[in-house]
């Protein structure tokens, strides 16, 4: 009984060993790219050859329709080749060069068509895991793609150079695959570098010549994403797309940028540079919402020719955004944000010169730092052509405000500073009350330091007319009251219940 039991378990093992040692192939690998490209409505079409453990995908075309411009979209690649290893993943092996064609035609649109080489030196990609839980691991020492033989309207066109390239490329993509293919992305490159030189065609008005090239030092991206996968859906409807479960959520950062431009427009030319200590951008969607943002930090920027006489150069801290939105129709109310940040803030003395050639400003570092968030209902699929033109013609209102979080004002500039936070809700079934909006109900707290300071420097220096210094010192006195530091005035500006405006407890209206 011991012996049988011990067989039985040895097989067991043994069987359970080789269904794990062989768990994927190179055909499991193929097909997921077809049903993948099939489900976003993409034509596959190319040669299968099987040789030993290696199975050949030739000649292979991709087309999609664009209906809203009567047209499709055509992409045809070179060979590639999915090989079976002996520790059960799969490798794919791309030639070191592979052109790939596209070309889009349409109705009304110019017809355009090019060749994209996708070059690479080392690459490496295994596939392992099973048919449902796939992880992809890559490496490379160098990425390039680059446009090649563009055609319009069947005129060959030598627009010059388009070109990307990547150094020092590694990361993981892992696939688990069901009625949704999640997705879970990493990515690292030493370098990426950039290059536009572009000529274009002799009949272009005005622009002669356009070049920029950059690059982004330790560039990372790590991100997340949810694909449905039972084709169920029209994939060029990013609205229904999202209802199927479409999302994404992800990061790029680096450290280390710089851009330079080079503009030649009726014989003049106009030459820019920028660069960053570090910076990222990060970009979420799913049916709840959209959500965007980015920032750089220790940005530096200088630009000269053209129509600018001298040199112009702008520096900050910080410059970052943020933007938060519902995209899908609902009745219940959904979260929106916005936030702009430009912190110490730099100009050259060249510039502050010409405003101000007496130095009577004070030329600290100015900040911008606006943030706002709250409720709002979106009335219309903003991602639905059908939705944008019920908007367009009118047949639907886009939606309504019903509540806005002030959450920071701060603005400091030439020794001045405004600083402030509140909030209001909003009844949209009362519009008469402020007759054309909505119904507001809460206050504002406000705090200006060196106002008075600020005005009395620009009448001095002629900026300001002095009947136009009084009037702004009326207003600050109708809505401000002194604070307990010198140049200070403090503002609570509030809408009561009634419908009543206060600045201060004293009615405005």
């Amino acid at each position: 009984m011991i012996s049988r039991k011990l067989l039985l378990s040895s097989t067991a093992l043994v069987f359970s060993a080789s269904t794990a040692f062989a768990e994927i192939n190179a055909q499991n690998v193929w097909q997921d790219w077809k049903d993948y490209m099939n489900n976003f409505g993409y034509t596959v079409e190319g040669s299968e050859a099987t040789s030993g453990d290696t199975l050949t995908v030739s000649g292979l075309k991709l087309s999609i329709p664009v209906p809203e411009e009567e047209g499709s979209v055509n992409i045809s690649m070179g060979e590639m080749n999915f090989t079976n290893l002996s520790d059960g993943s799969v490798e794919i092996n791309l030639p070191e060069t592979l052109p790939i064609a596209f070309s889009f035609a349409s109705e009304g649109e110019k017809d355009v068509s090019g060749v994209l080489n996708y070059d690479n030196k080392d690459l490496s990609i295994i596939v392992s895991g099973s048919p449902d839980d796939m992880t992809y691991t890559y490496t490379a020492a160098a990425l390039d793609m680059t446009v090649s033989d563009l055609v319009i309207e069947g005129k060959p066109m030598d627009i010059g150079t388009m070109a990307f390239n990547m150094a020092g490329v590694a990361g993981k993509t892992g696939m688990k695959i069901g009625n949704i293919r999640d997705v879970v992305q990493n990515f690292t490159a030493e370098k990426l570098s950039y290059t536009f030189d572009i000529t274009p065609p002799e009949d272009t008005d005005e622009l002669d010549n356009f070049k920029m090239t950059g690059a982004l030092n330790a560039l990372t991206f790590n991100g997340t994403g949810a694909y449905p996968n039972d084709g169920n859906f029209d994939a060029q409807n990013i609205s229904a797309l999202l209802k199927a479960g479409f999302a994404f959520d992800g990061s790029f950062g680096y450290t280390g940028g710089m851009t330079n431009v080079e503009i030649t427009e009726d014989g003049q030319q106009t030459i820019g540079s920028s660069s960053s200590d570090s910076g990222m951008l990060k970009v979420a969607m799913d049916e709840g919402g959209l959500a965007y943002s980015g920032e750089a930090l220790g940005l530096k920027s200088t630009m000269t020719g053209g129509q600018i006489p001298f040199p112009v150069e702008i520096n900050a801290e910080k410059s970052a955004f943020a933007l938060a939105m519902p995209i899908t129709a609902s009745e219940e109310e959904q979260d929106y944000g916005f936030t702009i940040e430009l912190s110490n803030f730099t100009t050259s003395e060249m510039l502050w010169g010409m405003i101000d050639p007496t130095g009577q400003l004070p030329r600290d570092p100015a900040t911008l730092h606006l943030d706002l968030s709250g409720k709002a209902k979106l009335l219309f699929d903003m991602m639905d052509p059908e939705g944008m033109a019920s908007i367009e013609t009118g047949e639907k209102k886009p939606g309504e405000v019903n509540s806005v979080n002030i959450n920071t004002i701060n603005l400091s500039i030439a020794g001045a500073a405004l600083t402030g936070e509140g909030a209001f809700t909003f009844d949209n079934s009362d519009m008469e009350t402020i007759p054309g909006m909505p119904k507001p109900t809460g206050a504002v707290d406000l705090k200006l330091v060196g106002g008075n300071g600020l005005i009395d420097k620009l009448v001095g220096m002629g900026l300001l007319p002095e009947e136009q210094a009084m009037g702004a010192r009326m207003m600050m006195g109708l809505f401000a009251v002194p604070g307990e530091a010198p140049d200070t005035l403090n503002s609570k500006i509030e809408v009561n219940e009634q419908g009543h405006v206060l600045a201060n407890g004293q009615r405005l209206k």
